[in-house]
């Protein structure tokens, strides 16, 4: 682990370093620079051999200084022991590099743009790279690290790789990916995720963990903005996840996640995404607390909640978090479906202190699957309640052309009506004897099948807006009602 440099002077490609580092081992004398060993770093020189040479030279433990201004084009450059790489950080823009210094993918690489293959207590500071998307014909990299256990990248950038921007791997038991910190990096439109934790499962050892990402932005990348796949004990604060092209965070089989005041916005699917993989699904103990997260689910209006507790998900505290669509607009309009769902097999949730306000979420602040558990209290947009008095857990019917229902009134708590099928029907309403005041419900028609399953809603004893009955619009139309005491109104 490193700390900047306290004074930096360039003459020539000789380094002059005043003051010391603060914390680790990096060798402060006789810096050298990939131009001292034949690079040109003009963007237009191939300059992969020269720095391959530098690498090799300085990999066991040595340091390598990035001018400012300099931008080295590459195909592809790989590392097997201990680097410290050090730049001036700035304006990494291949196209802007003045102060920064980048290093950019040639045109139709095969191979990941930097590969650090059990380059254990490595660091990168203050360096830029650039993948060249636009330019290349298959999926690469831009930092691909394998068992590249006590890492540390701090100030670094990487933009438009045409696979994941930065991709962290673990492969034996030996030697782990642990103590890994991302500490204000960027990774943005890139091809796939913008960084990635894809750790095989761990076979009876302790999954690959401890590690940090504080601060920086991962924005715009096509896949997920964060992506951990078996990790333990992880912590993600204060990072700006925003605009990717599926979830914000998602984890699959991890234990003792902490997300904590992130901002996470804009995403196509999910914000915040516990489970859901293919394969390993389940994360135990972790903690989603404290962040923003709201205008998810922009790849369609009610199919992704802003967060969502996936199967088999234990023991999760989602506390403090802002779960809803603010600033609504023509723009940007209500779409998420709930602000907090958990799906089925999700147990023991704890959700407190969240502000979900139905207004700005399709259907509702909350939403709990028939086989999760769960409790919840203090929170705007949900009522107090537990999973033993089955609040919110859905009510399916399968429309038939005839009646349905009735919906059970589940003790005072807000309901969820799910209809399903093609041929329409009348939905009734609870009976009025075994509502309570303030009841809410929201019903929803997922047949999907526009005016040709009509579906009528009958108050069954009590008026809807002073009518008999209303109907529900089709093609995965909803409706929110609340009961007033004396008539349901919708709203």
């Amino acid at each position: 682990m490193i700390k900047a440099l306290s004074a930096v002077t360039v003459i020539g490609s000789a380094i002059l370093v005043g003051g010391i580092f603060g914390q680790g081992s990096v060798p402060t004398a006789s810096l050298r620079t990939p131009l001292d060993f034949g690079a040109v770093g003009d963007g237009v020189t191939n300059d992969t051999v020269a720095l391959q040479k530098a690498i090799d030279a300085t990999q066991n433990g040595g340091s390598l200084y990035f001018p400012g201004g300099c931008k080295f084009l590459v195909r592809g450059l790989t590392a097997t022991g201990e680097i410290h790489w050090l730049g001036p950080g700035g304006s990494w823009l291949s196209d802007r590099a003045v102060d920064g210094a980048v290093i950019i993918q040639g045109d139709n690489a095969d191979v990941d743009l930097l590969r650090l293959d059990h380059a254990a207590d490595s660091s990168i500071t203050g360096i830029g790279f650039d993948g060249n998307k636009m330019h290349q014909s298959r999926p690469c990299n831009g930092l691909r690290m394998i068992n590249c256990e006590f890492t540390r990248l701090d100030n670094v950038y990487v933009t438009s790789c045409s696979g994941t921007g930065i991709l962290f791997e673990n492969n034996n038991t030996l030697q782990t990916s642990d103590e890994i910190d991302l500490v204000d990096c960027y990774s943005f439109l890139n091809g796939q995720d913008g960084v990635r934790f894809d750790f095989v499962p761990p076979g009876g050892v302790w999954a690959p963990g401890d590690c940090e990402i504080i601060g920086g932005h991962y924005d715009f990348n096509s896949g997920n903005g964060v992506s951990l796949r078996v990790s333990s004990y992880t912590a993600i604060s204060g990072a700006n996840v925003l605009s990717n092209g599926l979830a914000g965070i998602q984890a699959t089989y991890c234990t003792g996640l902490n997300m904590s005041t992130n901002m996470v916005r804009n995403n196509q699917h999910q914000g915040i995404v516990l489970g859901g993989g293919p394969q390993f699904t389940d994360c135990t103990n972790c903690e989603i607390i404290g962040n923003q997260i709201h205008l998810n689910s922009r790849a369609g209006v009610d199919k992704y909640s802003e967060v969502d507790i996936g199967f088999g998900s234990t023991d999760t505290r989602v506390i403090g978090n802002y779960c809803g669509d603010v600033h609504t607009s023509a723009e940007y309009p209500t779409s998420a479906k709930y602000g907090i769902w958990l799906h089925d097999g999700a147990k023991r949730t704890v959700v407190v202190g969240n502000s979900c306000p139905p207004s700005e979420l399709v259907s509702g602040g909350f939403a709990a699957d028939s086989t999760s558990s769960f409790t919840a209290s203090a929170n705007i947009g949900i009522a107090d309640s537990n999973s033993s008095t089955g609040a919110m857990s859905p009510q399916t019917f399968a429309s038939n052309g005839g009646n349905l229902g009735p919906i059970k009134a589940l003790g005072g708590h807000p309901i969820w009506a799910s209809v399903t099928g093609t041929k329409g029907g009348t939905l009734l309403l609870p009976e009025p004897s075994k509502l309570a005041a303030d009841q809410s419900i929201v019903i929803k028609d997922e047949g999907g099948a526009a005016e040709t399953s009509i579906i009528q809603i009958d108050g069954n004893g009590s008026k809807i807006d002073h009518q008999a009955s209303i109907r529900i619009r089709t093609n995965y139309g909803s409706v929110r009602l609340r009961y007033d005491g004396t008539q349901w109104w919708s709203w």
